[in-house]
């Protein structure tokens, strides 16, 4: 499976950005009130980064245990490293990626408003910490999810070398 793209994400980071900034232009001009988020946007954010960095730990100790036992001189002093479900692991990483996604749209989002709410004449204070807090936690759940794919990430064969000798050939 290919890695998240960090292209792909600053893409829909971008495009987010120019909703926020635009729904937030449109609103103001029509005597609306500027959106705000509310705090249970940035908490439960916040705990789909948690949530997804506890659904990754059985995988990274795999991982670990595994190295350790590739790295000993005697493997019988070595703890056995428990093998992760393969479609465990699958449904982690593509969680990872659903996430790098969203977390990609919240900020953009969130910062398109922001960029409004900084630039207008009047800055509504109490809109900008809300905002903020939700930039901030989508940014941890961005950081999280690229901690995740690259711990799920599978190591290389070490024959490469061969392979692409035989391509060349």
């Amino acid at each position: 499976m290919k890695p998240i793209s960090v292209i792909g994400v600053i893409s829909w980071l971008l495009i987010s950005a120019l909703a926020g900034f635009g729904y937030s232009n449109w609103a103001i001009a029509n005597g609306f009130h500027i959106p705000v988020s509310g705090i249970s946007l940035s908490i439960s954010v916040a705990v789909v980064a948690i949530i997804l960095l506890v659904l990754v730990f059985p995988i990274w100790k795999y991982k670990r245990n595994l190295k350790k036992i590739l790295q000993a001189k005697d493997a019988t002093q070595v703890k056995k490293a428990l093998p992760v479900d393969p479609f465990y692991a699958v449904r982690v990483l593509l969680l990872a990626k659903a996430a790098s996604v969203t977390a990609a749209l919240f900020i953009g989002w969130h910062s398109g408003v922001l960029t409004k709410q900084f630039l207008s004449p009047v800055i509504a204070n109490e809109a900008i910490g809300p905002n903020l807090s939700a930039a901030i936690a989508s940014l941890l759940l961005l950081a999280v999810a690229f901690i995740v794919v690259e711990i799920c990430k599978l190591p290389d064969d070490g024959d490469s070398s061969a392979k692409e000798k035989s391509v060349t050939a």
